[in-house]
Formats: structure tokens, C-alpha cells, sequence
């Protein structure tokens, strides 16, 4: 990790500074499968003082995200702990916290294949185990962007989001709202790997989905369950202390 990460984390809270790390490890793990690279994506996290959260600067792409890089903001988007400038649809992220309490991180990306499902109007349907993990779970919104104010957009998305997880967002790419960091960044990975493969039945054919409510039942709660969530995560954090030892000892 580069000196300057150490820097601005010295004297911080541990439960900061944890939860800091994770979401860089968060950050590399999306830029690693070519998510939210450039200014194509974002990801924040509830601080642990709860009613703020924590952002990356404007202009930084999350292949090159260090602690140092991440800022405690209000739910207005001001930044908190430093003189960054954040990207102001952030407020988005704002929203959803003030108005979600469960949700504990947020996570937004411009994949080309969630892009492409998304323009056509669909969402991650139930036609394998894996993509059962976004039954009933997924929303769509196709208006958005007719409001051209970002509190009022944040309203919208809220809205539309309701109680479910995640949401596709017509011409937009796919936003993940989840329980901790680690169940975020999974889950919205693999909306991308979940969304290619649907494009690919789709254009093979007309796209049969599972049959069995009892079985997508449970493949929802097995793929969203720790378990399976932390199996993933793992195996990406080795994967990155692996391939970047110069910012994961």
C-alpha cells in the first residue's frame, strides 16, 4: 500500500480504518473484472457513526483507489474530512441511506453487458442457480433521466429501489444496495457475469427460466447468504494480495 494511505489513517477509529480497507479491496476487486474503470462506476459505504458515509474522489478510477483516497461525506455530499471533491451524484448514494437504514454499502457500474440488458428493458431473471440471487430482488427503472436534478433522480431511483436490493437502471448500468461491503461488490459482479450470460440465451434463443419456485427460492437465499458471499470475496481478496503487493500486504 502506498505511504500516503497510512498517512490520513493513522489516528482514525479501527472500525473506520477497517471498514475503509474493505472497501478498497472493493474498489480493486471491481476495477480487477473491468468494472468501474475511468469515471464508470462508484462504490460508498455506511460510516460506522451511521448517518454518514464514505466516497472516493472525482477523477480517481477504482484500479487506483488508496485509503487515502477515501472520504467521510454528509449525506449531502460534503465531504467531512478533507478538501476532496466528490462526485456530486453521490447525493444518490445520500438518499438511499437517509431513506434505507438496512443498507450498509451502495455500488454502481456502467458493465457493458448489465448496460446492454438494461437497454433492452430487462432484468436478471431466475434461468440458472446463480442468477437466482436476484429473484424478485431487481428492479427496473426506465424514467430516471427525465429528471434532470440529482436529488430529485436520487428520489426516483429511491423509489423505484423501494425495499429490493438491487435495480437496473434503463441506458444506465445496474446499482447494488447491500448489507455490508463484501455482499455489494459480489452481488454486483456478478449482476455483469449474471447479464452475460442471459444476453447469451436470449440471443440463442427465447430465454426459459427455472420452473421450480422452492429451488429459486433457495438458490436466492444460499447466493446471498455469508457463506457463499464470503467464498467469493475471499478468493478475490488472495487474488489481488497476489496480483498488487504493492497495495495489499
Amino acid at each position: 500500500m502506498p505511504d500516503t494511505a497510512r498517512d490520513r489513517t493513522t489516528n482514525q477509529d479501527p472500525a473506520a480504518v477497517k471498514l475503509k480497507s474493505e472497501m478498497m479491496y472493493g474498489y480493486h476487486m471491481l476495477g480487477r473484472h473491468g468494472l468501474g474503470l475511468g469515471l464508470l462506476g462508484h462504490l460508498t459505504a455506511r460510516s460506522p457513526r451511521g448517518d454518514t458515509f464514505y466516497s472516493y474522489p472525482l477523477g480517481v478510477s477504482f484500479d487506483e483507489v488508496t485509503l487515502d483516497d477515501i472520504y467521510e461525506c454528509d449525506y449531502e455530499c460534503h465531504v467531512l474530512d478533507g478538501d476532496a471533491k466528490i462526485n456530486p451524484t453521490m447525493r444518490i448514494h445520500g438518499i438511499i441511506y437517509e431513506h434505507r437504514p438496512d443498507v450498509m454499502a451502495i455500488s454502481h457500474h456502467h458493465g457493458d453487458y448489465c448496460m446492454a440488458l438494461g437497454a433492452v428493458g430487462e432484468v436478471i431473471e431466475p434461468y440458472e442457480r446463480t442468477a437466482c440471487r436476484f429473484h424478485d430482488d431487481m428492479a427496473l427503472i426506465e424514467d430516471y433521466d427525465n429528471v434532470h436534478r440529482v436529488p430529485e433522480q436520487g428520489e426516483v431511483m429511491m423509489k423505484a429501489l423501494d425495499k429490493k436490493m438491487s435495480l437496473m437502471l434503463k441506458h444506465h448500468g445496474v446499482l447494488v444496495a447491500g448489507r455490508n461491503v463484501a455482499h455489494t461488490v459480489v452481488t454486483i459482479m456478478e449482476a455483469e457475469r449474471s447479464a452475460r450470460v442471459q444476453l447469451m440465451a436470449m440471443a440463442a434463443g427465447k430465454l426459459q427460466l427455472m420452473e421450480s419456485q422452492e429451488e429459486i427460492k433457495g438458490a436466492h437465499h444460499f447466493n446471498n447468504s455469508d457463506q457463499a458471499v464470503m467464498g467469493i470475496w475471499d478468493y478475490e481478496c488472495r487474488c489481488l494480495k497476489r496480483e498488487k503487493p504493492e497495495y495489499f500486504a
